[in-house]
């Protein structure tokens, strides 16, 4: 039941991440927006709106006639495409400003300070607002409304921020579910399985399960260091990551659908044989094959160890499948800095987490069929959440790629 809860968790984290990407992704440190423009005779609206958004066709349909008839020559009007990168930090900086976080399908902003979000209130207070602006420019002491600051420095900052924060999301998220990944669950199960089946002691089996999970903790980070710090030393890493991106974005979409298509038919099945995306049978036995002889590797410390070690490098074939697009996001957000190591070693501390649930269960006295039954139980939840994370990255690695086409796209029609 807790388990249960968790995944519920995870999965109310993904939506969150989902919400975030439509956000911040799309943003660059190049080129901004060019908010309106307000005067003295005129009240400057900035419009945000995405193409084919109903809402933004019933503004442009119903709200902007009687704009223009009532006011029309007493205000400037700019309309920004938030598919495109140099909208979002203008819409950032402007929600900062209003304190409004409400990311409707249309906003816009009066005079660079009223926020209105939604069809329902715009067409409810745009011309209100307008209005109220005329009026203030009467009053004495009027000061110019002035756009937020969008130099390169603020638009930096501004936008660090927001990627930070959905850089941490997807580090969490992937951990945990990394983590619950039924290759690395099945393979502790088995292993503990054995344990029981060769009647070892409590206290070696206690020694044996803490090495493993530590290497296997070793091992992992070890893993998506060598990754970073190979990535950093490539030739022209700036000018070949973004293909690498498209790379890593494209492989993550039939990997998403095959989670999605694994989750439908294990749970019309129950057959684990139906599950496409697990570990190869013949690394499966290999595995195996190690667990079994290994115990005989030196005492049980160094057995644990030496086994974590062999089990977590043949097991990220299929456990890298979510590790490899967090590396690649990680490389995307710039960063060989302390922040980008914090990061890996939390992701790698939130993997080992689940491993070292299901051991403290076993260790006092959680039956291996019980394990077994939990571990089926949860496996469409996993499938589930692991084809949300990843079609979350891909649209994190793939968005300013697919915007750039979209935009030569209808730049032609």
């Amino acid at each position: 039941m807790v388990v249960w809860k968790l995944m519920k968790k995870i999965l109310q984290g993904y939506l969150l991440v989902l919400l975030g990407v439509g956000l911040v992704v799309p943003a660059v440190y190049g080129a901004v927006a060019v908010p309106a423009v307000a005067t003295a005779e005129a009240v400057a609206i900035d419009f945000f709106h995405s193409p084919g958004c109903e809402e933004c066709e019933r503004v442009k349909a119903e709200v902007i006639p009687d704009l223009e008839e009532q006011y029309g020559g007493f205000f400037t009007m700019v309309w920004h495409d938030v598919t495109k990168a140099e909208s979002v930090p203008l819409l950032i900086a402007y929600q900062r400003r209003c304190g409004n976080n409400d990311n409707g399908r249309v906003s816009a902003v009066v005079d660079h300070k009223v926020f209105l979000s939604g069809y329902s209130e715009i067409a409810a207070k745009l011309l209100e607002c307008v209005d109220d602006g005329l009026v203030e420019r009467q009053s004495q002491g009027w000061v110019v409304p002035q756009a937020p600051d969008l130099s390169e420095e603020a638009v930096r900052e501004e936008m660090a921020e927001q990627i930070s924060a959905l850089t941490l999301l997807i580090v969490v998220v992937g951990g945990i579910t990394d983590g619950f990944n039924p290759c690395a669950i099945s393979s502790l199960i088995f292993f503990l399985s054995l344990l029981v089946a060769m009647k070892v002691e409590k206290r070696t089996r206690l020694l044996v399960g803490i090495s493993f999970i530590v290497a296997s903790f070793l091992v992992y980070f070890g893993l998506g260091a060598g990754f970073l710090t190979f990535m950093r030393r490539v030739p022209a890493f700036n000018y070949i990551k973004r293909y690498f991106e498209i790379l890593i974005g494209c492989a993550l979409i039939p990997l998403a659908i095959l989670s999605f298509r694994d989750a439908v038919r294990f749970s019309r099945s129950g057959r684990p044989k139906d599950v496409t995306l697990q570990v190869p049978n013949g690394i499966k036995m290999r595995m195996h094959k190690v667990m079994r002889s290994g115990m005989g590797w030196g005492g049980p410390v160094v057995s644990g160890i030496l086994i974590g070690t062999a089990v977590t490098v043949l097991e990220s074939v299929c456990t890298g499948q979510g590790y490899l697009p967090v590396l690649t996001y990680l490389a995307k957000d710039g960063g060989f800095n302390m922040e980008a190591w914090g990061l890996l070693v939390l992701y790698n501390l939130l993997f080992v987490m689940p491993l070292t649930v299901v051991f403290v269960c076993f260790h006092y006295g959680m039956e291996i069929s019980s394990l077994l039954e939990w571990s089926k139980r949860n496996l469409v939840v996993v499938k589930i959440a692991l084809g949300l994370f990843f079609s979350v990255v891909a649209t994190a690695l793939l968005w300013e790629f697919a915007s750039d086409i979209v935009s030569f796209i209808m730049a032609r029609l």
